[in-house]
């Protein structure tokens, strides 16, 4: 509850950033004044090195780092289904053949992926940061829904719907699919967190989201040079990653410890 409480909260303040920030999360509102204050009535988060209210930036930048996690994480699990439900219904040599792929791109670590395509595409905007993070995230769902198909196939409902003669699309949409929701729900919702993470560590380090567009990212590294003077700027947004991915994580464990109650046996009929 603790977990699933902090998700809503966070995507609250993400979905309503421009009616709950009070302040533009570029503004500069006062060089001479207001840089690197502390957190008053007035700024409830303080201000950062340019002047610009913190509690404004972090809205926004939930926002924008949920925001690309929210997407990479959809664009992988359409296709990861996709692909592994297609891999475990064709023929046993394209079969092979598919699975094969899959096992060649997980070989691969990621980060020479991502890395691959920010060299090839320079500066890139959110939605195709997380275009990449999608497209470079998806076989680990593929392989857990083909495995998943698999072992379902052998179950003696599934034999009894193809002795009704049942085409294999209905097959997958009224009896594969519902025992299938549990394992991806948890497979999704870590998967967010860990899409999470990586898009904050490359705006930390300079490669996704570029300032002055906020995201938790490029928020720690701008606060980097004042850990000693103004350790809050970073210690927010920090902390804030930290709760989203651990209580991404503390929710994902929970659907997939339940996920053996999934199907009831109405989904039979």
């Amino acid at each position: 509850m603790a977990a699933l409480l902090t998700m809503s909260l966070v995507g609250i303040g993400a979905i309503g950033a421009p009616w709950l920030a009070p302040y533009d999360p570029t503004a500069q509102l006062d060089l001479l004044t207001l840089k690197n204050q502390t957190p008053s009535w007035r700024h409830w988060l303080g201000t950062d090195a340019f002047a610009r209210d913190v509690l404004s930036r972090v809205l926004f930048g939930a926002r924008t780092s949920l925001g690309v996690a929210t997407l990479s994480t959809a664009i992988a699990m359409i296709t990861g289904v996709a692909w592994g439900a297609l891999a475990a219904s064709v023929s046993p040599r394209w079969t092979h053949t598919m699975m094969g792929a899959v096992d060649v791109l997980r070989s691969i670590p990621r980060l020479l992926l991502l890395l691959g395509a920010i060299v090839a595409f320079g500066v890139m905007s959110p939605t195709l940061l997380a275009v990449v993070l999608g497209l470079t995230s998806w076989t680990s769902i593929s392989r857990l829904v083909f495995t998943k198909i698999r072992e379902l196939d052998t179950r003696t409902f599934v034999e009894a719907a193809r002795a009704l003669g049942l085409s294999r699309p209905v097959l997958l949409r009224r009896h594969l699919a519902p025992h299938l929701l549990a394992p991806l729900g948890a497979a999704g919702t870590l998967l967010l967190a860990d899409l999470l993470a990586i898009e904050s560590g490359l705006s930390f380090l300079g490669l996704g989201v570029k300032a002055p567009m906020p995201s938790w990212g490029n928020m720690v590294q701008d606060a980097v040079p004042f850990l000693q003077s103004a350790g809050w700027l970073a210690a927010i947004p920090c902390l804030l990653i930290m709760a989203t991915v651990g209580s991404a994580a503390a929710v994902a464990t929970h659907v997939g410890a339940g996920s053996h109650a999934l199907a009831p046996a109405s989904i039979y009929s």
